[in-house]
């Protein structure tokens, strides 16, 4: 497939890294908890049209102060010209030795689960963590609402969603569509190898007038010293390219002559001539497959670019979430530190208004350094929200947005706040059926095996057999078309049979290009195992990230929760009971940082959200459902073909698709 450049910018780029035999419905209520964990995090990229909407702050008493004088429009349903999943082939079989590992591995199943960790030392020491939590605190996430609320950072805001901003990119972005030509134009290639089996029809005529001097009596036949002739030849037909491997070709040939010659007779005539003529292969080049090859191999590689398509669509669609998560987590971060900011500001208020009665002057200068670094942190992730904003202008590639490009995005989708039960085993056996680069793996294969049968077949000898008629007609006057009603009621046809025998001495280049196509071949086969171990142990990774990452928020929670507890004791010491004894600096100081590292603590547990909500995405795209848009269809229940396609006969018609993967043996290589 043809490079496409990605809009990215330099930023931006770290964003990408870049069917089984046996029944398995006693798994049914595994399937119901991995449905329910799907249906909850199926928003992501769901169904759902992007809704644009211009709102402004409004005063207490109900008036906007910034009437809005432009509507957004809405994105109406549009049928998308996605690829569509495309079938592992007819090697899918290959897949099921990995799906019958996964089905018999028992103790990864029990294991599978909620809170899988909660027997983990990490979580189980110490009286504060212990226990099992399935959801986060609204208390301790308290800026979760008001991340979804106008900060004031524009006169006009517009609410997005991570879902909504997926349908405008899949709808409007210049990338993708300039994507979603590649299957089109891989397409084109189906045709042209097709093509070559179509009729050819042609006509050619030409007339000579010869004015030759006679340098023999046979020429003539008499004392003349100038030949003069006159000749017109033409034909007519249609040739046609079998799929078999033979030639059919039925041609019809008429002209006329006259001369001065005296062996002519008659002087003038018209002659016809209607040909058949038929070769055909019988051992190199014979056969449907073989002469079929271009066009199984122009399809195999029309739907490896659609899959390829696919999972570039589906980076995509992870790189828009990326960014509407990169946007939240700056204004989660904004929240925190503007009350950081507030934090410090009151301290400021609280020291200046005492500094007659007992506050020191070193005591409000350090009030007045944290208040102005802390208004420049909030300055820098202001800055980050804005670049935010702009990475998601360019990503979706939404008119809508460059011409409000100053407006204020507030997104509207929250991060999971519970734990979703997952199944490991469940989500490899989706993967096994879904994942693209293992179909393209399986359809290299039928590849590498179609070239290994043409060149299997191109080892033979050439052995055609020729056949050949035709009826012709004379007639007197230069009457062609008299002639030509004459060979069909005068005499009777000619027949002719024949064969061609050919074969190099050694035929020493197609057994080398055999053995080529036998040693890609295997590597096909190794490429596959490896591509297949590898999609599994991603999918297994992805979800101990996913797991991992909701237990790390709990963790994340209890520290946010310990280091709140000491802004409060702090504050009410120096609040409530100062001791004299104590230095009013360093309780100050004391104070100050505690409320730093509480801020520290509540942005890591936003980046910990935000690393939660990113964990489904990548989960989704490493079982190869990202672009599933119908719940229902992501059910891992195993099947004799992708749960995504109905069943239909194998789409090309073959050469060795019969043919079982067995890997040459050494004493094969050199063998036709």
């Amino acid at each position: 497939m043809k490079q496409i450049v990605k809009p990215t910018t330099a930023k931006m780029d770290g964003l990408r890294s870049r069917k089984p035999r046996r029944t398995v419905r006693k798994y049914t209520s595994s399937r119901n908890r991995w449905l329910l964990s799907i249906i909850l995090t199926g928003s992501l990229v769901g169904p759902s049209h992007v809704i644009l909407r211009a709102e402004t702050p409004t005063h207490p008493d109900g008036h906007s102060p910034h009437p809005v004088s432009t509507s957004y429009r809405s994105h109406e349903a549009v049928h998308l010209p996605i690829p569509n999943a495309i079938s592992s082939g007819p090697y899918a079989h290959q897949v099921d030795r990995y799906r019958d590992r996964v089905l018999e591995n028992d103790v990864v199943a029990e294991m599978d689960g909620n809170c899988w960790f909660k027997d983990s030392p990490a979580l189980s020491a110490g009286p504060s963590i212990a226990g099992e939590i399935s959801q986060l605190d609204p208390q301790i996430v308290w800026w979760d609402a008001d991340v979804t609320q106008p900060l004031g950072l524009a006169e006009q805001h517009t609410s997005v969603d991570a879902s909504g901003l997926a349908q405008t990119a899949l709808i409007a972005s210049p990338y993708v569509r300039s994507l979603l030509t590649e299957p089109q134009i891989s397409m084109t290639d189906i045709v042209i190898a097709d093509a070559q089996f179509d009729p050819l029809t042609f006509l050619d005529a030409n007339y000579t007038d010869t004015n030759d001097p006679v340098g023999s009596e046979l020429t003539t036949g008499d004392q003349s010293e100038r030949f003069r002739d006159n000749l017109f030849a033409s034909s007519a037909g249609v040739r046609k390219k079998l799929t078999s491997g033979g030639n059919l070709e039925v041609v019809q040939r008429g002209g006329f002559q006259n001369n001065n010659s005296t062996f002519l007779t008659p002087n003038a005539q018209g002659t016809s001539r209607l040909e058949l003529n038929f070769s055909q292969p019988l051992l190199r080049d014979h056969g449907k497959a073989v002469n079929r090859t271009r066009v199984i191999l122009a399809k195999i590689d029309a739907q490896i670019t659609n899959s390829e398509v696919r999972e570039e669509i589906q980076t995509h669609l992870v790189d828009v979430t990326t960014a509407y998560w990169e946007l939240y987590q700056a204004r989660a971060e904004w929240l925190q530190r503007n009350r950081l900011l507030a934090s410090a500001q009151e301290m400021q208020t609280v020291l200046q208004a005492r500094g007659a009665v007992d506050s020191q002057q070193r005591q409000i200068l350090r009030a007045n350094v944290a208040v102005a670094k802390r208004r420049s942190d909030l300055v820098r992730i202001e800055t980050r929200i804005r670049n935010a904003q702009s990475k998601l202008r360019l990503l979706t590639g939404d008119r809508q947005f460059a011409q409000f490009a100053q407006y204020e995005m507030v997104p509207v989708e929250r991060p999971l706040m519970q734990s979703i039960e997952l199944s490991t085993r469940d989500a490899t056996l989706t993967a096994l059926d879904n994942r693209p680069d293992i179909v393209q793996s399986l359809q290299q294969m039928h590849a590498v095996s179609t070239r290994v049968g043409a060149a299997r077949n191109q080892v033979l000898p050439r052995l055609d057999l020729l056949l050949s008629s035709y009826v012709s007609g004379l007639d007197s006057g230069t009457n062609t078309f008299g002639a030509i009603g004459r060979q069909f009621s005068e005499g009777g046809p000619t027949y002719s049979a024949g064969l061609i025998f050919e074969r190099p001495w050694g035929n020493r280049a197609n057994q080398a290009r055999l053995r080529r196509n036998r040693w890609e071949w295997t590597r096909s086969y190794a490429e596959f195992q490896q591509t297949t171990e590898a999609a599994m142990t991603e999918v297994e990774i992805a979800v101990r990230e996913t797991q991992t990452l909701f237990n790390e928020l709990i963790a994340k929670q209890q520290s946010t929760m310990a280091a709140a507890r000491e802004v409060d004791y702090l504050r009410q010491r120096w609040t409530h009971l100062p001791d004299p004894n104590e230095n009013a600096i360093l309780l100050i100081e004391n104070l100050l940082d505690a409320q730093e590292r509480l801020a520290d603590e509540e942005r890591s547990l936003v980046r910990s959200q935000v690393a939660h909500a990113l964990s489904w995405v990548t989960l989704r795209k490493a079982m190869g459902v990202l672009l599933v848009c119908n719940v229902a269809d992501v059910s891992p229940v195993p099947s004799n073909v992708s749960v995504f396609l109905p069943d239909e006969a194998e789409p090309f018609g073959g050469m060795i698709e019969s043919e079982e993967l067995i890997l040459p043996t050494p004493e094969e290589w050199n063998s036709p």
